[in-house]
């Protein structure tokens, strides 16, 4: 089997989640102005003539902390377009476009036999409803080029390439088709669309001019083979606090105190034994096998954090943090979802890999694995494997990134007495998920 190392996976933002105009925010985790931080659809892989719902995760300061500036909040509004292809970037407008002309893609529709598509402008309200428009079998022509649109297929770059199919529209393949041009010879595993909402906040003037509406994109992955079972959005509960705070009822600190500079954040003593690796957990991996139902076990010693900040964390030290999340959320991914080989060429198989990015109004995250990102990328199986259960090597993997540590800042650097903490997990085939909680800062130092 060829084994893959730990990956940081700051890139896998398979959801296509970019702020309007590039803003270039100094510390990415930071919570200071409004930000589109994520988008997803329930379910995230609807079928044909199945509805999701789109929503989006839009963070807004607390109106106490900009009511100079805001001294008369608005509405939050919300509108909701899509796009059959990657919609491009309008610099002039700070917002994106469909390059597909709509009157054209109707006329692609309406010549399949298939009615009347629906609008590129979905509507406006915090969530949106849409229904896919497409038959699996069509977007699976279509992603091999069998279909030419109104664009028209790419041309042969040279005589060498005449006669090879091309497409236009964005694809997922199973593995090794990406080895070939010829999209004919291709087996689509899913069709890629785009969703883009755009965001008016309750105080635009808080941002920079120029940067209100805030756009954000989501790329839709629609199936294109009905025997493939449908991706499922990730699933996370909530947050533990796991070192240097207070327990709301005694305000008695626990676990160890913190060591000073050093250390390693999440991996530090105290922090590093909880979640799922515990009570002997690594111990009832048997041949790569694990207990089906040993996630969601809170760290020793922790607290979940809540909506209302009834934990206390100390200032100008780290709070360590842990996911309440289940390695099962983790899909196994059916062939042919992914497909590896190894050295012997034979066929491989292995979980989706999970993307984390961690968010807060105060701090910097600096923890074991990474600091603002972290990612779960499992082993891969080989077919005599039982790819069921995760490695115990996967199990540690796991319990290191969904873990993490807050450096927090004096009361001089950051005034107010509470700040909230935000993560979103991703699952690189347009899963999505998030939760959000509040923690009570120390008053001093």
């Amino acid at each position: 089997m060829i084994m893959r190392k730990t990956v940081l996976l700051a890139s896998l933002l398979a959801v296509a989640l970019v702020a309007c105009g590039g803003r270039d925010f100094d510390k990415p985790g930071l919570l200071e102005k409004p930000r589109i931080l994520a988008v997803k659809a329930e379910p995230p892989q609807p079928s044909f003539g199945q509805t999701t719902t789109l929503s989006a995760l839009v963070y807004q300061p607390p109106l106490d902390r900009v009511a100079e500036k805001c001294p008369t909040p608005g509405a939050t509004t919300y509108q909701w377009r899509w796009c059959p292809v990657a919609m491009v970037a309008d610099t002039q407008n700070n917002t994106y476009t469909c390059p597909f002309p709509e009157d054209g893609f109707q006329q692609l529709y309406s010549a399949m036999g298939l009615g009347a598509p629906p609008p590129f402008y979905l509507g406006e309200g915090e969530t949106m409803s849409f229904t896919n428009p497409f038959p699996a079998l069509l977007l699976a022509a279509l992603c091999r080029g069998d279909i030419p649109s109104s664009l028209g297929q790419g041309a042969a770059e040279s005589p060498s390439d005449a006669g090879v199919a091309r497409s236009i529209f964005a694809c997922d393949k199973a593995a090794e088709d990406y080895k070939t041009d010829d999209l004919s010879k291709t087996h689509p595993i899913s069709f890629s669309m785009t969703i883009m909402v755009t965001v008016t906040p309750s105080c635009p003037d808080v941002l920079p001019e120029g940067f209100s509406p805030l756009s954000a994109l989501y790329s839709l992955h629609l199936p294109t083979d009905d025997s493939i079972p449908t991706n499922q959005n990730p699933v996370i509960s909530g947050i533990f606090a796991t070192e240097n705070f207070d327990q709301p009822e005694g305000g008695v600190t626990v676990l160890e105190p913190d060591t000073g500079t050093g250390g390693n954040g999440a991996g530090d003593e105290g922090a590093s034994d909880g979640g799922v690796v515990d009570g002997g957990a690594p111990g009832a991996l048997d041949g790569g096998q694990a207990v089906a139902d040993a996630g969601h076990d809170a760290p020793d010693g922790a607290v979940p954090l809540e909506e209302e900040p009834v934990v206390t964390v100390k200032r100008d030290k780290h709070v360590g943090l842990t996911l309440d999340i289940d390695i099962g959320t983790a899909e196994h991914l059916a062939v042919p979802a992914v497909i590896d080989y190894d050295s012997k060429r034979n066929v491989t198989r292995h979980y989706e890999r999970l993307a984390f990015a961690w968010f807060a109004e105060a701090g910097d995250f600096n923890g074991k694995v990474s600091e603002q990102t972290s990612g779960y990328l499992p082993e891969p199986w080989g077919p005599e494997d039982n790819p069921t259960y995760p490695t115990s090597a996967d199990w540690q993997n796991f319990q290191d990134n969904i873990a993490n540590r807050l450096d927090l800042p004096k009361h001089e650097d950051y005034k107010p007495d509470t700040a909230r903490i935000t993560v979103v997990v991703r699952d690189g085939r347009g899963g999505v998920a998030w939760t959000s909680r509040q923690v009570t800062l120390e008053t001093t130092p």
